[in-house]
C-alpha cells in the first residue's frame, strides 16, 4: 500500500463521492474505483459504504482513514522540517478566514509580515466556519482564523484578543444622543433591526442579548453580511448588534454612535492549527505578528 493510495482514498473521504475525489486528482473515475477496491481486498474489509448519495465509512473505514492521516501528516511533517532546515524564511503558509474578516484583517497583518518575509507566498482561502475546519482537518489549510473557538483535541488554539459586541445606531437617529453605557436595552425596544441570518454565531449572539434583556425587537433585515447590516444602521432607519472590530476599520464609523452591551457577550479570535502538524518558523511568525498587529488596533491593553 503506497502513501498515493492513502492519499487518494482520503480524498474520496473528504469528497463524499468518487466521482469529485477523481476530478479533483485528475484521475479517472474507474481507475480511482480499482484502486480503492484494491485497497479493500489488500485489507479485508469495506472503507465505505457504497448508496446512491454520499460514501460513508465504515467503522473498519473510520479506523483506516484516522492511520491514514496520521501516515500522511507525518511525511509531510518530514518533509516540512527539511525544506525549513534549507529555507527557514522561504514556503508558504495557507490562511484561512471568513470573508467578513478578510478585509478587515490582512490590511492589518500583512504589509508587517510581507516586510519581514518577502519571499514567503502567502495563500488566502475564504470560506465559512464549516468549510474552513473541514479544508484544516485534511490538511489543505494550515491556519484557520476562527471566533470563540470550540475545544476539540485535534487543534491548538491562539488566542489573539477578545471583541465587544456593541450597539450600532446612526447619529442622525433621535435617540442616539441619549443613550449610554451601561446601555439600557429597554431604551432601544421599539427601534427596528438589522440583524444576521439565522444560523450565524452572531445573530445567535443578537438573540441572546435580546432574550437576557427581554425584548422583542422589529426586524426590518436579515443579511448573511454583518457589513450590510452596520451599513444600513448607520442610515438611520435602525439598529444592529455588530462586533466593536467592525466598527474600529469601517469607512462608516463617523456616521454613527456605538453602545457596548455587556462583557458577558464579548467574543474570543482566535488562530487554530493541526496539533500533530508540525508548525513552521514561517507559520509560527505569522501567527507572531497576527496577534501583535491586531491587538494593536482592537486591544491594545490585552494581557
Amino acid at each position: 500500500m503506497t502513501d498515493k493510495q492513502l492519499e487518494y482514498i482520503v480524498t474520496i473521504a473528504t469528497e463524499s463521492n468518487i466521482t469529485r475525489a477523481a476530478q479533483k486528482l485528475y484521475i479517472g473515475q474507474s481507475a480511482l474505483s480499482q484502486i480503492l477496491a484494491h485497497v479493500e481486498s489488500e485489507l479485508g474489509v469495506k472503507i465505505f459504504l457504497r448508496s446512491t448519495g454520499a460514501l460513508v465509512p465504515t467503522p473498519s473505514g473510520e479506523l483506516f482513514l484516522q492511520s491514514a492521516r496520521d501516515i500522511l501528516q507525518i511525511k509531510h511533517n518530514l518533509l516540512a522540517q527539511y525544506q525549513e532546515q534549507k529555507q527557514p524564511q522561504f514556503g508558504s503558509v495557507h490562511i484561512g478566514m471568513s470573508q467578513s474578516r478578510s478585509w478587515l484583517f490582512t490590511p492589518i497583518i500583512l504589509p508587517e509580515f510581507i516586510q519581514q518575509y518577502p519571499e514567503v507566498n502567502i495563500v488566502f482561502t475564504e470560506g465559512n466556519e464549516a468549510e474552513l475546519n473541514r479544508l484544516l482537518v485534511n490538511g489543505k489549510i494550515d491556519l484557520v482564523f476562527t471566533i470563540n473557538p470550540h475545544t476539540d483535541n485535534r487543534f491548538c488554539y491562539h488566542t489573539l484578543f477578545d471583541e465587544s459586541m456593541v450597539l450600532s445606531l446612526a447619529k442622525q437617529h433621535p435617540l442616539s444622543g441619549t443613550l449610554s453605557e451601561p446601555l439600557d436595552l429597554s431604551l432601544v425596544e421599539n427601534v427596528p433591526f438589522f440583524l444576521m441570518q439565522k444560523g450565524n454565531d452572531l445573530r445567535r449572539l443578537s438573540d441572546m442579548i435580546f432574550s437576557d434583556a427581554q425584548i422583542y425587537p422589529r426586524i426590518l433585515l436579515e443579511s448573511h453580511s454583518m457589513d450590510v447590516c452596520f451599513q444600513m444602521s448607520a442610515t438611520g432607519l435602525g439598529a444592529t448588534v455588530i462586533p466593536d472590530t467592525l466598527y474600529y476599520c469601517h469607512r462608516d464609523r463617523e456616521r454613527v454612535n456605538i453602545f457596548r452591551v455587556g462583557k458577558q457577550y464579548s467574543r474570543k479570535m482566535a488562530i487554530v492549527h493541526r496539533k500533530n502538524m508540525y508548525l513552521p518558523f514561517i507559520a509560527k511568525e505569522f501567527i507572531r505578528i497576527s496577534k501583535e498587529s491586531l491587538r494593536k488596533i482592537y486591544q491594545p491593553d490585552y494581557q
